[in-house]
């Protein structure tokens, strides 16, 4: 994570976490549609892809395809990623509690055929959570 003056507010964390190298590069895999619903501590932010880029922002998606819920301590852990295998691995250890105080939790709200058009399986992959 960069170094910043002062406390970094949610939203500008989750465009670290993943706008930013190298969550970003997970982004990649999703296509165009993709849409999920992110809790951080309370506060609900919506990451849908459109035009090839992953934008969020602080709405709520009514038929998100993924719903996640994370503590502020797991954001800033996933930020301070300095590669794609490191991302992947904190990213494990916050959804098993096996980090710190970090937590995560996901639950898949679309179908099969939806989570495989939309790009869903290969990003399942490469985070190694299938």
């Amino acid at each position: 994570m960069t170094k910043k003056e002062g406390p970094v507010n949610t939203i500008d964390l989750l465009v670290e976490v993943f706008g930013e190298y190298p969550g970003c590069l997970l982004v990649e895999y999703l296509k165009d549609g993709a849409c999920l619903n992110a809790t951080v501590e309370g506060e609900s932010f919506s990451l849908e892809k459109t035009d090839g880029v992953l934008v969020i922002s602080e709405e709520v998606l009514d038929s998100p395809d993924i719903t996640v819920s994370l503590n502020r301590e797991a954001c800033e852990y996933l930020a301070s990623s300095e590669k794609l295998e490191d991302f992947t691995n904190r990213t494990r250890e916050c959804i098993r509690g096996t980090h710190g105080g970090c937590r995560m939790t996901y639950e898949i709200n679309a179908g099969p055929a939806r989570m495989l058009m939309k790009g869903y399986l290969d990003f399942s992959r490469k985070m190694g959570l299938i």
